[in-house]
Order: C-alpha cells, then structure tokens, then sequence
C-alpha cells in the first residue's frame, strides 16, 4: 500500500527539481540533443546537455535534477543511469530540500578539508550503491 500512495507523492514531491530539469528540455533538443522517457524518469543527452555539464556543472558527466536526468551523451547516461537513479530516489525523499541539503553537505565537507563531492553524503551513498567512477567503457553505436 505504501508504494501505491508513497510513490505519486514522491512525484509531486520532487517536481520543484524536476522543472528545474524540464527547462533545459527545449535547449537540448533544439541544439540536436535527444530526450526520451525511460524508468520514471526523463533523460536528457547530447548537445546543450553537454555543453552545460561541461560548463556549469563542473564537467559533470551526468546530474539529476527531480525525475530529470542530464547526461552528455548517450554512452555516460547507460554508464552513470543505476548511480542517477539513486539520486532520483532521494529526490523523491527530500523533495525541494534536496538541492540546498546537498549543497550544505557539500560546504560541510569543503569546511572539513574533505572532497566536497566525493565525501557529499548523498554521492557517498549513490557511489556505494552504483560506482561509475572515470570515463565509461566503448560501447559501439551508444553516441547516437
């Protein structure tokens, strides 16, 4: 009974992020980039998703943003998909809490002296669950 009430609100929940995500839809598909729906969530991939996770998301090769995913192109989404939906979920738990309790575990690291992405509780949890660590294997045909 849970999942059937829990999840929709997890939807509603989340949206505040997830039409941060939506915004960059009509970009990413008017620079040549494609978007589909898959697992509950939008993927978003190539052209202005990857120039804005390479120049305003740190190079990033994918974020989460609600039931939003933005990857460079095709081959870092299947490589980073599982770890991304780990923060889909936790989305779905914090809902528009989400980005400024990240970002304050973030600060709360830098002020440590620790990583502030790597030790960031969340990516802790999301790299436990589904490391994607580096660039993803070759996969032929993936970059289209």
């Amino acid at each position: 009974m849970k999942r059937f009430i829990g999840y929709p609100l997890g939807y509603v929940w989340a949206s505040p992020n997830s039409v941060l995500g939506l915004g960059l839809l009509p970009f990413v598909l008017m620079s040549g980039g494609r978007a589909r729906f898959q697992s509950g969530v939008v993927e978003l991939y190539g052209g202005f998703a990857a120039w804005f996770l390479r120049n305003i998301a740190g190079g990033a090769g994918a974020m989460t943003l609600g039931h939003v995913i933005v990857a460079r192109d095709l081959r870092m989404l299947n490589f980073t998909r599982n770890h991304e939906h780990v923060h889909v979920g936790q989305y779905m738990q914090w809902g528009p809490l989400f980005l400024p309790m990240y970002g304050l575990s973030s600060f709360l690291c830098w002020r440590a002296g620790l990583n502030p992405y790597l030790e960031n509780r969340f990516e802790k949890v999301a790299y436990g669950l589904h490391p994607c660590f580096g660039e993803p294997p070759d996969e032929p045909g993936a970059t289209a």
